[in-house]
């Protein structure tokens, strides 16, 4: 992957993270790490304020090569889901929309969907935390090492 499309990657999970109008400190302290670390190096200087709202994702999401689509989507429903269990939520119905609408956009049919929502689920629940599934899939998908 290629670090123009790690920045769009990046984006768009800013975007699922802020759609229940809270991030937590956690959250934010992992995306801006991020960014830092890739949209700087994508040179695209500008995304942050450009794409700020929610309905910025289809924008985004056209941006996604057919090869990271997959991987986009469970990222995607792992951010939305992280603090889910731990409080018994589910997801709320505008961040499921938002996840529908995504992929919906990255070509997706319902099938792969629910695969990759066990696919986030099971993730989430053998890790410590979204973060290092986070590092992990960034570190390994974008084939680039720790800072």
């Amino acid at each position: 992957m290629d670090l123009r499309t790690a920045g769009v990657v990046i984006q768009i999970l800013k975007l699922m993270a802020v759609l229940d109008g809270n991030i937590a400190p956690e959250e934010q302290e992992l995306l801006e790490s991020l960014s830092k670390r890739y949209l700087k190096e994508a040179d695209i200087p500008s995304w942050a304020a450009a794409f700020s709202h929610p309905n910025d994702l289809e924008l985004l999401a056209e941006e996604i090569p057919d090869e990271c689509r997959a991987l986009t989507g469970k990222l995607a429903y792992m951010v939305i889901a992280s603090s889910r269990d731990a409080y018994q939520f589910t997801v709320n119905s505008d961040e499921q929309q938002a996840f529908t609408r995504l992929c919906d956009t990255l070509g997706l049919d319902q099938d792969t969907q629910n695969e990759l929502i066990v696919l986030a689920k099971n993730e989430l629940a053998k890790r410590p935390g979204l973060w290092d599934v986070l590092y992990s899939s960034f570190s390994s998908s974008f084939g680039l090492g720790s800072e």
